[in-house]
Formats: C-alpha cells, structure tokens, sequence
C-alpha cells in the first residue's frame, strides 16, 4: 500500500510540473534572450532596440533579461534564422527577404511597382496582416511588424527608362531570390553577391547597380561609386521583430502581451521616422556627389508598362497569387475613392 501510494505522489507530481511547465515561466525562472540585429548600434534604429530591451526586462519585472547583439555580428539574415532555429538566438530582426522564409506570401507586399507610396501600404497591410500572421511558420511568432524603407536603383551611369537599366549589371544578395527572380524575368541583368564583396566588384566595374534601400547605401558609402540614383520607388520593405516559439512559450501571457504592446511601440517609432531617415540619406549623399534622376510621365509609364507584361509569369512562381489578387482588390478599392 505504501508503494502504491510513493507511485501515486510521484506520479501527481511529475504530471503537475509538465503542466506547469507549458504554462510559462515558473516562479522566479529568468528568461535569457540574445536579440540579433543587423542594424547599426550607433543608429537611431541601434538605440530603440537598447530602450525596447529594457522596456523588456521593466515590464516583466526582470522575468526577461535581454542582450541585444548589434551591428550584423550574428550574420546575415539567413543565418540569424538558423540560430533563431536551434535556438542559439532567440529573437532576431528581419527584412521582407527573412520574413518571406518563415511566411512566403509576405513577399507579394515587395512586387515591383504596384503599391505606389506608404498611404497605400499601410491600407494594404492594414487588410492583410491578420492573413500573413496566419501563414507564419509555427515555429516562429512575429513580434512586432514595421517599415523598412524603398528600394530604388543606384547606379554609375544615369538610368531613365527599362532600357537604360538593362544594359547596367546590378548586384544584389543571393537571399534576395524572389526579387532576383522578377528582375530576371523582365530581362535585366542581376549579379548575386554579398556585402562584404559588393565594394571590390563596384570599383572594378563586375557590377555598375544596385537595388537597395538609401538608409543602407548612405553608411556603406556606396554612392562614391555609383553616383546616380533612379527617383522611382521600387517596392516597400518590411521589417519585423521575430522571436522563436520555444522562447515565447516560456513566457507567461501577461508578459506575452506587454512585450507585444511594448515592441509595437518601438515599430511605431521606427515607422515614424522611416520618411525621415531616407530622405537624410538621400540628402547627405547629395551633398557627395549622388544626382537624384527624375522621370517624366512617359518614362514612368514605361515601367508600369513593363510590369504588367511581365505579371502573368510572377503572380504564382514569385508571388503568392491569393494574396496578390487581394491586394490589387485593396488597391483598386482605395484608389476608386480619391
């Protein structure tokens, strides 16, 4: 009888801490959170990830302890989602081309001159964001959602029109698939490289364009080499906040949900000075040399043009088409009533 009741306890007792223990952080357990950022540490973008990581730590009463490691020391986009996989990270900020990894659809907010200016992109994901979260991988949990600026094209000679860009040789990363992919299919010639690489290649003429956001040509000092740039918005970036699921599993809700409200806050921010941020980039390069090359109506029509010939073979390959046709219906809502 004693056995048997030594066995029942046991057993109460190793059933009751499994429950508890997907409940969320036990009394008194300190969560550890390495945070990955690619972002400048001595950045406006630096400095509201060091609050937002306090923010953290205050409203969990010190239940999370956060290190945040700036400046790209934990790789690139790719390898912060490995390390955020086997959990050697466990919060990392990502752009369009890292969240399209853990939610593919997200991509199609990036097609090539359909969503024309942040009014439209904030109707547009307005709408769609309770879509994409439903497509996240499971692994992962979204955080917080933000802006990450537009991608116009740098290049050494002046480009105006398709035709222009065609015969320049752009660089872009290998993780950016999708986009290489669409710049493919309209014919343009696209170079995969990495950063670390892009510098040599420009001066030597391998590559002689780019397409990125200016908030990341200007600290690079890309712009002494390819001193034009296109006053086209290409396409908007995301950003978001991800953190794994194993880690946000150990937080109890009511830290869940202030550090939702907390990393939401620190978006905004970045949303807010998003207009500012480029167009201090833009202006500072400037002042260095970089010519800003504005379009006629009749060149600007010419991209458009291009696009919709090549949409037919994009929309399904490279974008997700429910959320493509979504979109152009949010659009075509919006733009009926100006």
């Amino acid at each position: 009888m004693l056995k048997k009741t030594i066995f029942l306890f046991l057993l109460i007792l190793l059933t009751s801490a499994a429950v508890f223990a997907q409940r969320g952080t036990a009394r008194g357990e300190t969560v550890e959170i390495r945070f990955a950022s690619s972002l400048p540490r001595n950045s406006d973008w630096g400095r509201a990830l060091d609050r937002l990581a306090a923010d953290w730590e205050r409203v969990t009463n010190n239940s999370v302890r956060v290190v945040i490691s700036h400046d790209g020391r934990e790789g690139g986009e790719a390898q912060m989602l490995s390390s955020l996989s086997s959990n050697s990270i466990q919060v990392a900020i990502f752009t369009t081309h890292g969240i399209s990894e853990i939610c593919p659809p997200v991509m199609t907010l990036s097609a090539p001159f359909i969503i024309k200016n942040d009014a439209e992109f904030d109707i547009v994901f307005n709408e769609l964001r309770p879509v994409l979260e439903n497509r996240v991988h499971n692994d992962f949990v979204i955080i917080a959602w933000s802006k990450g600026g537009w991608v116009y094209v740098f290049s050494k000679e002046k480009v105006f029109t398709p035709t222009d860009l065609r015969q320049q040789r752009m660089a872009s990363g290998s993780e950016f698939q999708n986009l290489n992919l669409a710049f493919r299919t309209m014919g343009f010639q696209v170079v995969e490289t990495d950063m670390v690489s892009l510098a040599p290649r420009l001066a030597s003429g391998m590559v002689n364009a780019i397409y990125l956001i200016p908030a990341a040509i200007a600290p690079m000092q890309l712009h002494r080499h390819l001193g034009n740039m296109l006053n086209l918005p290409i396409a908007p970036i995301m950003g978001a906040i991800v953190m794994n699921r194993v880690t946000w599993n150990r937080l109890t809700p009511s830290h869940q949900q202030e550090i939702l409200r907390a990393s939401q806050r620190i978006a905004d921010e970045f949303d807010r000075a998003m207009p500012r941020t480029e167009s201090n980039a833009v202006a500072s390069m400037g002042r260095s040399g970089l010519t800003v090359n504005r379009l006629t109506a009749a060149q600007e029509d010419l991209w458009r043009k291009e696009l919709e010939e090549a949409l037919p073979s994009l929309v399904g390959p490279v974008f997700d088409r429910d959320i493509f046709q979504r979109m152009i219906a949010i659009l075509e809502r919006a733009r009926s009533r100006r």
